[in-house]
């Protein structure tokens, strides 16, 4: 597998088991947290030029200022959100990055890991975009907490110089300071709050288009996740049959078997969804741009490997009880041969009942063989 900045531990893990991996670049709440950086990135680019015109407004005339306010952050809020659709736009794109053994795909186009200088480029792009490398850890966090010190530390110094001023207007200025101080941090936590709620009105609205415009990307993952729940809980059943009939006590048996049955059933009925949904990601794959960048045969080697682990053990776990229930019926057969007595009746109504199990049991180890892949 190829060492690449691009590809981390876990993908490349996951490559060598599936053949592909498809990894979550930028989540929906990063996309909302660039609204947060955008706005602190502009009041630290803007913040002298504003320090200078609240005072110099503030002193001629403090109505004007106030009308100031709201057209020059009017502004920046407009600003804002053109950059946040902008970058939805953009996390539509890539927000499920596939990686195959041969290369990733990444807004419809294909980067194969040989010839990977304009794939380099494209995300050193998002990474100034979304503050995200691909694969490595999100640094919006600390872009976010190192805006807000330098901010701090901006109008601290800023405060500090104005509060050595002497004159009759030195007052009017401290206040106009501390004005467009707190002007500013009560409109980014004003908009912090106002954020949550519009994170539960966006994505609203973002899993609402996904759903109806699911893309390829989505549908493979949502059918690969399906299919890797699946598998696992092929191996719950497993554990779960494996503890019933391994802690059963002699006499036990007719009750063990109507847990065992239930079991089974829902053994089955996972069996089947493994198997649909494999042929329907076999479809998804053949009819994309994936069909020859995805090796499914090395997808369904993958799938056969887990699924065939579970279902071998269960039929060895069914032989060893059809040993049994065979054990407790040439018993009772030589108990019935050798014995006349009053119990004749009750053994034998318990023989009828073990040999239906026995019949059972026969059934279900040879649906689980025409089910190994």
């Amino acid at each position: 597998m190829y060492q690449k900045d691009y590809l981390n531990k876990e993908i490349r893990e996951e490559i060598e088991k599936k053949g592909f991996s498809i990894y979550n670049y930028i989540s929906l709440k990063e996309l909302l947290l660039t609204v947060n950086k955008d706005y602190l990135s502009v009041i630290t680019a803007l913040n002298t030029p504003l320090f200078v015109l609240f005072i110099v407004v503030g002193l001629i005339n403090q109505l004007l200022l106030v009308s100031m306010v709201f057209i020059i952050y009017g502004f920046i809020f407009i600003y804002l959100i053109a950059k946040l659709l902008f970058r939805t736009y953009k996390f539509s794109q890539i927000t499920n990055i596939i990686y195959t053994r041969k290369g990733l795909v990444i807004g419809n186009r294909i980067f194969h890991y040989k010839k990977d200088e304009e794939l380099r480029v494209l995300l050193l792009d998002y990474e100034k975009l979304f503050d995200e490398y691909l694969s490595k850890p999100s640094k919006l966090g600390e872009s976010i907490k190192f805006l807000q010190k330098g901010l701090v530390e901006n109008f601290s110094e800023k405060f500090s110089k104005v509060s050595q001023i002497r004159g009759k207007n030195a007052g009017i200025i401290v206040v106009l300071v501390i004005f467009y101080a707190v002007t500013t941090f009560i409109l980014y936590y004003l908009g912090f709050i106002l954020g949550f709620f519009l994170f539960f009105v966006f994505s609203f609205f973002i899993n609402l288009y996904f759903k109806i415009n699911k893309s390829v990307e989505l549908r493979i993952k949502d059918n690969m996740t399906i299919i890797d729940d699946k598998l696992k809980k092929l191996d719950e059943i497993y554990l779960l049959l494996n503890k019933e009939i391994g802690t059963f006590q002699d006499g036990e048996i007719s009750n063990l078997s109507n847990k065992i049955d239930k079991d089974m059933n829902i053994f089955y009925e996972n069996i089947n969804n493994i198997l649909t949904q494999q042929d329907t990601l076999k479809n998804i794959i053949e009819q994309s741009i994936y069909k020859d960048f995805i090796d499914f045969e090395y997808l369904a080697f993958y799938i056969k490997t887990q699924f065939n682990k579970p279902l071998k053990d269960v039929i060895n776990l069914m032989e060893n009880y059809l040993f049994k229930v065979n054990s407790q019926i040439s018993e009772i057969e030589t108990f019935i041969k050798t014995n006349n007595s009053s119990e004749k009746y009750q053994v034998e109504q318990k023989l009828v009942n073990l040999q239906a199990i026995q019949k059972n049991i026969n059934l279900y180890l040879d649906k689980l063989e025409l089910s190994l892949q």
